[in-house]
């Protein structure tokens, strides 16, 4: 089901016009401050207090013995995060590299390459619930439902957004899936944004979270002596990784870089 089977309410419609508007405001070098801006207003829309945004990036070709067919997990920002989350997580990337993957993400990755939506006990069979992986990634962690809305970003990268419902409250219904596949449907530059804002998209290597904390500084205009100043850097250092960071972006100056988040590149 897609947000156009259901009628949303006009204050809700509203609303998420006015977060579309609120995010194009939000600078793109504060790209955390976006996410929680965002998974706050449809975290409110749909009744969820918690969820994460997963990035998948193909890193080679699809091949016979591999399920993920070539992708793999690169970043994750969690909302509302609990304990257990990133022990989770980093239970669940190895059990990938292991090529031992759950019914959920086998599905996705054969569905990569379309916008979907869908409720947890649409995207799966009956079976899952009874399962191991249910009984250690939902239940014990106090999960009781999921929704997932995930967007293309290019032919090798997709943007994960997922909503949760926990202990004592009710499980998604297709009203909260309208809602929630509306708001994010029309996000593909906020996405695009937010995946270069990680160096990935069209870097050919990861940033590393230095070159992530001079990167939000130089989009937002500073200075190369005083992004130093603000990471208790040298100036000679900060220029090395200003060179990095040109060279992974295929870009020659902060123009060009800019270039890239205006969708220009």
């Amino acid at each position: 089901m897609i947000w156009n089977d259901l009628h949303i309410p006009p204050s809700i419609s509203d609303r998420i016009h006015e977060l579309w508007d609120e995010l194009a405001a939000i600078p793109a070098s504060q790209p955390e401050e976006r996410l929680q801006h965002l998974f706050d207003t449809v975290g409110a829309l749909i009744g969820s207090r918690h969820g994460f945004w997963l990035s998948s990036s193909r890193m080679h070709e699809p091949s016979a013995d591999d399920p993920l067919l070539g992708w793999r997990a690169r970043s994750i920002h969690f909302y509302g995060e609990l304990a257990s989350d990133q022990t989770a997580y980093r239970q669940s990337v190895k059990c990938f590299d292991a090529g031992r993957i759950d019914e959920s993400t086998r599905n996705h990755v054969h569905q990569a390459g379309r916008f979907r939506a869908s409720l947890l006990a649409d995207h799966v069979s009956a079976a899952f619930f009874n399962g191991r992986h249910y009984d250690k990634h939902y239940r014990a962690r106090g999960i009781v439902d999921r929704l997932f809305v995930v967007l293309p970003v290019s032919e090798d990268v997709e943007s994960f957004f997922i909503f949760d419902r926990l202990d004592g409250e009710p499980d998604f219904d297709h009203e909260a899936l309208a809602v929630a596949s509306y708001a994010l449907r029309s996000l593909s530059w906020f996405t695009r944004q937010l995946h270069l804002s990680y160096g990935q998209l069209v870097a050919k290597t990861p940033l590393t979270p230095t070159e992530r904390r001079v990167l939000r500084r130089l989009l937002s205009g500073r200075a190369e002596k005083a992004i130093a100043h603000d990471i208790d850097q040298s100036p000679h250092t900060t220029h090395n990784y200003f060179t990095n960071i040109f060279r992974k972006f295929n870009v020659r100056s902060r123009a060009e870089l800019m270039a890239l988040w205006l969708g220009h590149g």
